[in-house]
């Protein structure tokens, strides 16, 4: 099957992808954990999202490392 990786800019806009050939969908969404970039990325199978991977530096990362901070306080 085909998909494509889109790697995500800071603002969170499409930036660099890839194409990929792969077995099956978890085979591609393994592939794309073992590579997120910095600000996150989407594995895309034709018009199908597969997948929404957060980077270290994307908002999701930053918000969860924030919320789970003041729980700790």
């Amino acid at each position: 099957m085909e998909y494509r990786f889109v790697a995500l800019t800071s603002s969170g806009e499409a930036g660099h992808a890839e194409d990929w050939s792969c077995a099956s969908d978890a085979e591609a969404i393994e592939r794309a954990a073992g590579q997120v970039p910095s600000f996150g990325g989407e594995l895309w199978r034709g018009d199908h999202r597969v997948g929404v991977f957060a980077g270290p530096l994307s908002r999701a990362s930053r918000d969860a490392s924030e919320h789970g901070d003041r729980k700790a306080r």
